[in-house]
């Protein structure tokens, strides 16, 4: 009789050694089971944040491509009269033929177009900004890009005693705790289709 239960002991004991699941294994498996779960979560939200950057990016260049557009439209078409004293010519809305004193600085000119003055009540007029809102897009949602424009003046070959017909604007994003250059452009070849290019 002790000789059956010892084998049935031994046998017990025999499988459980061969078959079973001990401590170390679930050690060993819930380890690397929580880094399995870890690396994926890690990915996953670093994925979703690089489809976040990418979208607001692709967001942010349309607005930008939005502004330059709405400037240069207005730029282009200053000074521009269907009256029939300006006979489909640039000119003043007298009928007067534009003086080359308008194409000697464009400072005035643009802080007067009607896409310029985003901020009525700025106190810099060189300086604009805005937020971006959702119905732009909805990844600007809770407003987290302020973009904003300088407009750059400048003579020809800086020299002083010439007239200052070069125009350029630089646009700027703050984004975070960043606050990037984002591009800068040209208004002066705008002007071209009512003024000279005079150095």
């Amino acid at each position: 009789m002790i000789k059956q239960n010892s084998s049935k002991f031994l046998s017990f004991r025999t499988i459980n050694d061969d078959f079973g699941f001990g401590l170390v294994d679930a050690i060993v498996s819930l380890s690397l089971l929580t880094g399995v779960i870890t690396y994926g979560v890690y990915f996953s939200s670093l994925r979703l944040s690089t489809v976040y950057n990418t979208n607001l990016t692709t967001s942010i260049n349309k607005e930008i491509e939005r502004d330059i557009e709405r400037l240069k439209s207005d730029f282009w078409g200053l000074y521009f009269e269907g009256s029939e004293n300006c006979k489909g010519e640039y000119c003043l809305a007298n009928g007067d033929r534009l003086s080359s004193v308008y194409c000697e600085d464009f400072t005035q000119d643009i802080f007067y177009l009607p896409s310029w003055n985003i901020q009525e009540k700025s106190s810099n007029l060189m300086s604009q900004s805005w937020k971006p809102g959702a119905k732009r897009s909805k990844v600007f949602q809770g407003q987290p890009v302020t973009i904003s424009r300088e407009l750059l003046i400048n003579s020809p070959l800086d020299e002083q005693f010439l007239n200052k017909t070069i125009a350029s604007i630089s646009y700027r994003v703050l984004w975070s705790d960043k606050n990037i250059h984002w591009l800068s452009i040209l208004m002066s070849p705008e002007a071209h289709s009512w003024c000279e290019n005079i150095f």
